[in-house]
């Protein structure tokens, strides 16, 4: 599965999605009511602006994201170090 950053018209699944989804639950523990349907539209558009512009920062940025990864060796083997010369990410 790609990561999504998602849209209004393409919502589920997606970074803006789990924005709505953490906005809904911070919601409950702090007003202790759900949050309300209204607004649901534009909250949609905020998260979905927000995801977009993380994912084009991330594209903008990503040879700065990540430099090294380390594979854990499940077996009787060991980690490996390995460093990320490129990174590039598909928006």
């Amino acid at each position: 599965m790609a990561l999504k950053a998602g849209t209004v018209a393409s919502f589920p699944n997606s970074l803006a999605e789990a924005m709505e989804n953490a906005m809904k639950q911070e919601w409950q523990a702090v007003k202790g009511v759900p949050l309300p349907e209204q607004g649901e539209e534009d909250r949609r558009l905020l998260f979905a602006a927000i995801a977009k512009g993380i994912f084009v920062y991330f594209k903008a940025n990503e040879d700065e994201l990540m430099n090294n990864i380390t594979l854990k060796d499940v077996g009787l083997g060991s980690d490996k170090n390995y460093e990320v010369t490129q990174l590039e990410l598909n928006l």
